[in-house]
């Protein structure tokens, strides 16, 4: 099971996100982080990226995955047309 760490931005995108998609978006990082390869959601890799990106709804979370140190890091978390700047 990987441990899940914020970064300062994310918290601060979490905290924008209205309360039910907030719950979903924690509730997909928690399956995650506990089974990284049989999640069933919107996970994919980031093309020419060693992040990941977790689509729920319109938000997205850019996350980075260090199977060494078994943490998912959560480096943003913001509305689709703003998180890719």
């Amino acid at each position: 099971m990987y441990e899940i760490k914020y970064k300062k931005s994310a918290l601060k995108g979490l905290r924008k996100a209205p309360p039910e998609v907030r719950k979903r978006i924690i509730g997909a990082l928690k399956q995650i982080a506990r089974h990284t390869d049989q999640f069933k959601g919107d996970w994919k890799p980031l093309k020419g990226s060693v992040f990941w990106r977790l689509r729920v709804g319109r938000y997205r979370a850019i996350c980075s995955l260090d199977s060494g140190e078994l943490t998912l890091l959560v480096l943003k978390i913001g509305v689709r047309g703003d998180i890719y700047k």
